[in-house]
């Protein structure tokens, strides 16, 4: 079987082929990359290139004859693309981790995942925060406050930052509140949090402490507006998402009753919500859930329900019945449990949006008991890097 470390290595070998260019950050060389860029001294083109090449190599025994060779849909900007970063702050250095060492942090001075306005705030915020005597976080003696600030960027370049501290002292308190208060003069800035992650876990997510501005960031998406959290997860490719949602809803047809599972803050159903009969979205996280019944009424749907409950549970208990299944499950995939609820229920068409190619393979076969494979596509949603997802689609067996 395939594992994520040889599927990996499986595009990077592609990958190698390819004639190399000058890497994004001049100043480190290779084995000073930061891990936010592994693919930066790639041409993008040859990025596409080696990412399909390793789809179609993964799907080679398995891919039904009928339908195209799948490819890996470039992003419209393989720069500045996303909507989410978390940098490090650790011994002195504010950056990413060194591809593959954890403990190392290359210290950034620019970032070209995100626009530079974005890297520029941040920057500066950690500066400021330091001056102010808050100091950053030892990853090995689990010594020190701040741990991380978040960026989080909408469609039309607002930000919301978060900071991530441990356990901080009245100094700190004082100080971040200070640098908070400030920043939020500067009008792209829409609003600042302040989590709290006290355990030694290196995470980049927190329990919400205190926050000043607004407590959520508008996502323009589509004909929609999602607003969004500190912790909220959302899709990381701001130009390419409305490419995906719209081969979802050309996917979906019109006037059907429709279940988006593992839903998040609504951003799939929101979206088949012109077309659709209806639409319920399903989802685990009780606060994705909240954003996502207030997305419902803000953007003024009457045929969007959603609730709280896990995934293979839900299917179990439903006696609700639809056309149609939208799936967009974490790395994991859907599993046995959840494979075996779609079969029973038999919906006549599952859709499936995965960020891990390697367990939708594994869902696939599972399906295969009474689902065909009609369609697969890559999606490059993160650029510089070995990850792409892919969007599959089953049409029950008649």
């Amino acid at each position: 079987m395939l594992t994520p470390k040889l599927f990996r290595r499986e595009i990077i070998l592609h990958a190698k082929n390819a004639a190399k260019i000058t890497p994004l950050c001049p100043h480190a060389p290779p084995s000073d990359m930061c891990g936010g860029c592994t693919f930066q001294d790639i041409s993008y083109p040859d990025q596409i290139a080696a990412k399909t090449q390793a789809l179609i190599a993964l799907w080679a025994d398995t891919l039904p004859g009928n339908i195209p060779t799948p490819t890996v849909v470039a992003s419209p900007d393989p720069l500045h693309y996303r909507t989410r970063m978390d940098f490090i702050a650790s011994k002195g250095r504010f950056g990413l981790r060194r591809g593959g060492k954890f403990n190392y942090i290359i210290d950034l001075t620019t970032c070209h995942l995100i626009p530079t306005d974005a890297f520029a705030i941040a920057h500066a915020i950690w500066q400021q925060l330091i001056a102010a005597g808050v100091p950053d976080y030892n990853l090995r003696s689990h010594e020190g406050i701040l741990r991380y600030i978040v960026v989080r960027r909408s469609p039309d370049d607002r930000y919301m930052l978060a900071f991530i501290t441990s356990a901080p002292d009245d100094n700190a308190e004082a100080a971040i509140a200070s640098v908070a208060q400030a920043a939020l003069a500067n009008p792209a800035i829409v609003g600042i949090h302040w989590l709290r992650n006290d355990s030694p876990a290196d995470v980049s997510f927190g329990t919400p402490y205190k926050h000043w501005g607004s407590p959520l960031l508008p996502m323009r998406i589509g004909a929609n507006t999602l607003h969004i959290g500190p912790n909220t997860f959302f899709q990381n490719n701001v130009y390419l998402l409305d490419d995906m949602l719209a081969h979802i809803g050309a996917a979906v047809p019109t006037g059907q009753h429709v279940a988006d599972l593992y839903g998040g803050v609504g951003t799939i159903a929101l979206h088949l919500a012109a077309t659709a009969q209806s639409v319920h979205c399903v989802e685990s996280f009780a606060e994705s859930i909240d954003l996502c019944l207030a997305n419902i009424q803000t953007n003024h749907h009457t045929n969007v329900t959603a609730e709280v409950a896990d995934v293979a549970e839900f299917l179990r208990n439903t006696n609700r019945t639809f056309d149609t299944m939208v799936v967009d499950p974490p790395r994991v995939g859907l599993g046995a449990p959840v494979c075996k609820e779609i079969l029973r229920h038999r919906p006549h068409r599952v859709v499936y949006v995965s960020c891990n190619p390697l367990s939708q393979i594994e869902d696939a076969k599972l399906l295969a008991e009474g689902y065909e494979l009609t369609s697969l596509v890559g999606y490059d949603m993160f650029p510089q890097t070995p990850h792409f997802e892919t969007l599959a689609i089953f049409d029950r067996r008649s």
